[in-house]
């Protein structure tokens, strides 16, 4: 099959489930599934001026937390698993706190920081970290020993044999550990702004089921459906560009 025959079953798959999910709505069940008309007008509406501030406070939430988390957790897993003695003292105290469930301290986050922005930058931080960490310390003591030596017989430094060995060698699992964050990292976000704040996507999604809003429940939804496909399209275009590499090695 190719690509525009995909492409056109994938349109037509779509189009049949809305023609069949109108159809529900408009036999009765429309406070319950809403319809795609009223879920169109409601992000039209929300489109013309209103959703702008919600979309950005959780895009910048999302943003930072995986910014932060991200290269923290990669500078964490590159130093335990280069540092077998540092690894065996500290993994057992990082397994420990990555056991507690890090979205049950989204409340501990807010009581302490507010109700801004901050909390929810923490924990997505968090949640990135810990997918992060764990990926870049396995990809790390998976480096092959014998080329690490071959370069230190040959007289090459420790940022010589980080930039040929260690950075290749784990580059595939930091890729990979990105990948696996960005989903959860946006679930992070969007529950820290469902607990509590005055802005988001969370926010207008509590907002909607309060007041049993469906077409702006289903609107809310939606948004975060497209920032979903888009995370996991650049998640896919990072790695063709920074594994570009594997291609001739494959």
């Amino acid at each position: 099959m190719t690509p525009r025959q995909t492409l056109a079953w994938q349109v037509a798959l779509g189009l049949l489930l809305m023609a069949l999910w109108e159809a529900l709505g408009q036999l009765g069940a429309v406070n319950y599934v809403s319809r795609p008309s009223l879920v169109a007008a409601k992000l039209a509406l929300w489109f013309g001026g209103t959703v702008y501030q919600h979309l950005g406070t959780t895009l910048i939430e999302l943003i930072l937390g995986m910014g932060i988390g991200s290269s923290l957790g990669i500078v964490a897993g590159l130093f335990l698993g280069r540092a077998p003695v540092a690894a065996v003292v500290l993994r057992p105290l990082i397994v420990a706190l990555y056991s507690v469930p890090l979205v049950a301290l989204a409340p501990l986050f807010i009581m302490f920081l507010g109700l801004g922005v901050l909390p929810k930058i923490v924990l997505v931080g968090l949640v990135t970290f810990f997918l992060l960490f764990f990926n870049t310390f396995a990809g790390a003591e998976r480096i092959d020993e014998d080329q690490v030596h071959a370069l230190e017989l040959m007289g090459a430094s420790r940022g010589e044999i980080f930039r040929k060995v260690v950075a290749p060698g784990t580059a595939v699992w930091i890729v990979g550990g990105l990948k696996i964050a960005l989903p959860y990292a946006l679930v992070a976000t969007i529950t820290g702004e469902l607990l509590a704040t005055r802005a988001g996507l969370g926010f207008l999604l509590s907002q909607a089921s309060e007041r049993f809003d469906m077409a702006g429940l289903y609107a809310v939804l939606f948004i975060l459906m497209t920032i979903g496909l888009l995370l996991s399209e650049a998640s896919a275009r990072l790695e063709t560009h920074l594994l570009h590499w594997r291609q001739g090695h494959d």
